[in-house]
């Protein structure tokens, strides 16, 4: 079994703060004050970062890799809650109101986080308003974001959910076309853990949008050739 390891951060890491949108506010020095009294963990992937209900507070800012918040129902049933790559904050909640763990934390691939104490982060907190301002600029994106997956869980239906989440999880390619892409892809489990949904239920709707050629499927990524059809479908469901 590989163990996590937990070391000490010093200048010579290459953990950065002020690449994370609360802390980008401060000054080089700051920052390297800051990262003084962190530490660096690295995890595998699979690893756990935190557990849900877990009674631990520090914060944690991604430095490479990606995290997935999780949240399970019981065995074989999750709801993926978000996903973090480098300069994403998380953990923020526990250190705010000293409650448990709202959600599992899980390394999707090999990953190193910063962890910020919770003392630590309280002391920066009360030292500087940009970084409560921004913070609290964070959160609101965050529950805008989930007011949108309360509607889509309410008003839409499972294959339409789907389309959304691809839209959702997708970026535009770089070639500056219209098509939209997923890379890494993600599997049809995930993708159904995203929507609430059975994998069986995404693995047919994924197969007929390839059949209608709306998305398009490769080893390195999910591919939204018409990224527009599945925003007009969503809308027409919406309206209907």
């Amino acid at each position: 079994m590989t163990v996590a390891t937990v070391l000490p951060n010093n200048a010579q890491c290459l953990s950065t703060l002020r690449g994370t949108a609360i802390f980008a506010s401060l000054t080089v020095a700051e920052e390297n004050e800051l990262l003084s009294r962190c530490l660096t963990r690295n995890l595998c992937a699979g690893e756990t970062l935190v557990d849900f209900e877990d009674r631990s507070n520090d914060v944690f800012v991604v430095q490479s890799g990606e995290i997935r918040a999780v949240l399970r129902f019981t065995v074989g049933k999750e709801a993926i809650l978000g996903t973090f790559r480098r300069g994403d904050l998380l953990g923020e909640l526990s250190a705010i109101d000293g409650l448990a763990r709202s959600a599992s934390l899980m390394a999707v691939s090999d990953t190193a986080v910063t962890i910020i104490p919770y003392a630590v982060f309280h002391d920066v907190l009360l030292a500087r308003r940009e970084v409560c301002l921004a913070l609290m600029q964070v959160l609101s994106r965050r529950i805008r974001s989930m007011n949108e997956r309360v509607a889509e869980l309410s008003f839409l239906d499972t294959k339409h959910r789907l389309y959304n989440a691809l839209l959702r999880l997708s970026r535009v390619r770089a070639d500056g076309g219209r098509e939209r892409i997923i890379s890494p892809p993600l599997v049809h489990a995930e993708l159904a853990e995203h929507i609430g949904s059975s994998r069986e239920t995404v693995s047919r709707e994924m197969s007929r949008l390839i059949r209608e050629q709306v998305i398009e499927r490769t080893s390195r990524a999910i591919i939204l050739k018409n990224p527009v059809e599945l925003s007009r479908r969503i809308s027409r469901a919406l309206e209907g």
